[in-house]
């Protein structure tokens, strides 16, 4: 009599068990399971971007070529020819900007839903999107996410993660991408510096920790890209005018980088040294950065 209650007992709490897993342990790994299915599909929608992103550079540099060649034989032929591949170019780069809002949006959806779980992934997909919404062009946004997360693991002991330094490293560069796209559309000076002020203050810092803690490659290229923001603020705009945009920059967008138009509590970095470090033998920005 006392095992069949005690049986009776243990299988009336398996409803209980099983609850208790689907609300607990269940649910979050149900929702890992869905998040990762929204990964996958953000990782192919990914490398359509990144193939769109390919050809739109191509198309870049040949409405470059063009133009060059429309300035050097004053033809109607050659003027024809430029004013094509420039409407190409502004086509190919819509296109690639609707793939990287279209995996921007899937990651956004697999971040919320890892957030909820509170899986320690959420971060680094938070990282990824804003580097899909800053190709896509939405810098502004992107850039003040991840300013905003730098302030939070800032507020929790963690400025100096490396989580923190790829979300730096995001944020830099798009702060490089909207000074180069505000100075090529004619803005003042006193804008597009501010926002290429950005970029060298935190890429400095960057290749300044890189020497203490990741030597060798990283270090250096952490240090070249410092030198590329220097050169763009170095750079005559005859000398810049001809020079392609970096492989990954989108064509528009850095209108989202109006200053005082940022979010997060503060935009400069801890410093160590003088700004102008590595001025010195600054070279042209290579096509493809």
């Amino acid at each position: 009599m006392i095992l069949k209650r005690v049986a009776w007992t243990a299988w009336a709490l398996i409803p209980v068990a099983a609850l208790a897993y689907h609300f607990g342990p269940g649910q979050r790994s149900y929702i890992e399971d869905r998040a990762g299915d929204l990964l996958s599909q953000a990782r192919t929608l990914g490398a359509a971007a990144e193939q769109a992103q390919d050809a739109a550079y191509q198309a870049h540099l040949a409405a470059l070529r063009a133009r060059r060649t429309a300035l050097e034989t004053k033809t109607p032929e050659a003027a024809a020819a430029a004013k094509a591949a420039a409407d190409a170019e502004d086509a190919s780069y819509a296109h690639a900007a609707a793939a990287w809002t279209a995996a921007a949006d899937k990651l956004k959806l697999a971040h919320d839903m890892l957030s909820a779980a509170g899986s320690a992934r959420a971060q680094t997909v938070r990282i990824a999107r804003n580097r899909a919404l800053i190709r896509a062009g939405e810098i502004g946004e992107g850039v003040g996410d991840l300013e905003l997360m730098l302030d939070t693991l800032a507020d929790t002991g963690q400025s100096s993660s490396e989580l923190a330094d790829q979300a730096r490293e995001e944020a830099a560069t798009g702060y490089y991408y909207g000074a180069r796209l505000l100075r090529s559309v004619g803005k003042p000076a006193s804008e597009w510096r501010e926002v290429s002020g950005q970029a060298r203050q935190n890429f400095r810092y960057l290749a300044e920790t890189a020497e203490t803690g990741a030597a060798g490659p990283r270090a250096a290229e952490r240090q070249k890209n410092l030198e590329l923001v220097l050169n763009l603020e170095q750079s005559s705009d005859e000398d810049l005018v001809a020079k392609p945009l970096p492989k990954n920059s989108p064509r528009r967008g850095g209108e989202g980088l109006r200053p005082g138009n940022r979010a997060g509590k503060t935009k400069r970095p801890p410093r160590r040294r003088d700004d102008a470090r590595g001025a010195g033998g600054v070279g042209d920005i290579p096509g493809g950065w």
